[in-house]
Order: structure tokens, then sequence, then C-alpha cells
């Protein structure tokens, strides 16, 4: 009776196992193409850094529209989908640094 009762509780071990797998290989899948959600909010941080540290200090020197000419550039070449999330990322870092050292 109890070798019955083993093999039937391995079965259903094993069956919700085969379920669980089933469903994180699809969940992989689906998640394969979505960005990164805390890089994406790191880099909303960063613009929003970067976009006030310009208006405010009002960066009317040539070495403030040097910034603003390569946010913009970044910001198209990003869009136009010529740079990835993560080298996007680290240009608005580097240009994050740039600012603060002015």
């Amino acid at each position: 009776m109890f070798l019955v009762a083993g093999a039937g509780l391995v079965f259903v071990i094993l069956q919700f196992n085969k379920q669980q797998r089933r469903r994180v290989n699809s969940l992989l899948e689906n998640a394969n193409d979505v960005q990164p959600l805390l890089m994406q909010r790191c880099m909303d941080q960063k613009l929003n850094r970067i976009n006030t540290a310009l208006s405010v200090n009002a960066f009317h020197t040539h070495t403030g529209k040097e910034l603003e000419a390569s946010l913009k550039q970044i910001t198209v070449d990003y869009n136009t989908g010529k740079i990835s999330l993560p080298v996007y990322n680290n240009k608005l870092g580097e240009l994050l640094d740039k600012l603060g050292s002015k």
C-alpha cells in the first residue's frame, strides 16, 4: 500500500514540476524582448537630472551648447536603434559626469 501511495506521490510531483517548467519557459520567452526595467528607470532619472541641470544652470556657453547637442545626438541615436540601451545609459552617465564637473 505504501509503495502505491509513494509511486502516486512521485507521479504528482513530477507532473507539477513539468507544469512549472513549462510556465517558466514561456515566461522567459515572453520576457526576452523586454528591456531591463531597472536600467530603464535609471536612464529616466539620468535624463531628468541632465535636463534639470541644463535648464536651471542655463548653460549658454559654448560648453553648454555642446552638451545639449551631445544629448540630442545620443537620444536620436538611441531612438533610431543605432545604440543599445546599455550604451545609451553609459553615454548619459558620461554626460551627467561632464555636467557635474562644470
